[in-house]
């Protein structure tokens, strides 16, 4: 094609050059606190940062506030599922034969984080099946479309469809948004007051705590079936504390935080088992 002329309509750009790698910041390594925790503190802060504002009813900035929170918990998805191969035998032994890139293990080795981390890289967990697909192949766990996680996770997938329209159309809400949310089949915008905010968030937090209680449920008791735990305290201890260390969020867990308290609500039902099966043969 031939260029005749060139007119000026707007200003030109600027010609930038950027060091990209000084946006990073070094962080401090290890991972101090379990997946749970870590979301509902980063959540915690996200709207504590915007409810006391001058923009606590901004609906752009309270679609920012629902985008950041469906970040942290797709954060707590890779991050459980990741870790869940590191406290867990059987979890372990499941993706023992999972494809990782090379560089990861050096990548990962003083971060504090799994490896299994970067089995996520390109991929999105924002939608009831790539998730549950997620459980199972890193867990060996089905979720039945009966489950009270599955419901959960349906919820979430809805939010995700206004994070989509917030992230990639400015807060345009198109067919395939409209399709998706049972709206009118006609072009909408995403505006939310402070109180819907606060609603959309608690669904993202009940898709974190129906997962987290779904795999500490399904991992525990798979532990009892199989003969994991032996109901020797000083046998399981070690492995127990990792279980509870990782799933077990603080301040709000009955047995207050405690390996050895939990651990006596568990026992009996593993001895009991025990019995049955030794009576039977």
């Amino acid at each position: 094609m031939s260029k005749h002329l060139s007119l000026s309509l707007h200003l030109s750009e600027e010609t930038i050059t950027y060091d990209f790698a000084k946006a990073l910041e070094p962080y401090p390594s290890g991972a101090p606190i379990n997946p749970i925790t870590d979301y509902f503190l980063n959540t915690g802060n996200l709207v504590k940062k915007i409810v006391d504002t001058k923009y606590s009813e901004d609906a752009d900035i309270l679609g920012l506030l629902v985008l950041g929170v469906v970040s942290c918990a797709e954060f707590y998805f890779r991050s459980i599922l990741s870790e869940l191969p590191r406290s867990c035998p059987i979890c372990e032994q499941h993706t023992e034969a999972l494809n990782i890139p090379i560089g990861s293990s050096e990548f990962y080795s003083k971060s504090g984080f799994s490896p299994v981390m970067s089995a996520f890289e390109h991929e999105s967990l924002a939608d009831s099946k790539k998730i549950t697909a997620e459980i199972k192949r890193f867990v060996g766990l089905v979720c039945t479309d009966d489950s009270s996680v599955k419901k959960a996770l349906d919820d979430f997938e809805l939010l995700c469809e206004l994070r989509h329209c917030f992230v990639h159309s400015r807060g345009f809400a198109g067919l395939k948004a409209m399709r998706a949310l049972s709206g009118p089949r006609k072009l909408q915008k995403v505006l939310i007051r402070q109180s819907q905010a606060l609603d959309l968030i608690k669904l993202s937090h009940n898709a974190v705590r129906a997962v987290n209680h779904y795999l500490s449920d399904e991992v525990l008791n798979r532990w009892i079936d199989r003969d994991v735990l032996t109901g020797a305290w000083t046998s399981d201890k070690k492995l127990f504390t990792k279980y509870l260390r990782l799933f077990a969020k603080a301040g709000e867990d009955a047995y207050f935080g405690s390996p050895s308290r939990t651990y006596a609500v568990v026992r009996p039902v593993i001895l009991k088992r025990r019995q049955a099966i030794a009576a039977k043969a």
